[in-house]
């Protein structure tokens, strides 16, 4: 048990270091639908996320979490087009 409870722990610490870093991402996100929105660009870039999803899997050293990363690189993106499109809708 008290590895588990070791393993939790080292999980909520990465876990608030990974907090701390989307935040930082969702600021940068603000920074990005300003200028779309100044220059009449849509939220959705298709090529944009494929090259990033290709790109960063590349930095993936551990071949057995490759295959999981689209899932997390699908969720930021989720999060960030919703965030744009609730600023842009509040203009």
């Amino acid at each position: 048990m008290k590895r588990l409870e070791n393993c939790r722990v080292l999980i909520d610490n990465i876990d608030n270091l990974i907090i701390e870093l989307y935040e930082k991402r969702m600021d940068v996100v603000k920074e990005v639908i300003k200028y779309k929105i100044e220059n009449n660009i849509p939220i959705t870039d298709s090529n944009r996320e494929l090259s990033m999803l290709e790109n960063n899997l590349k930095k993936i050293k551990n071949e057995e979490y490759k295959k999981y990363y689209k899932d997390v690189l699908e969720g930021f993106l989720k999060a960030s087009k919703r965030m744009q499109e609730d600023i842009q809708n509040n203009k």
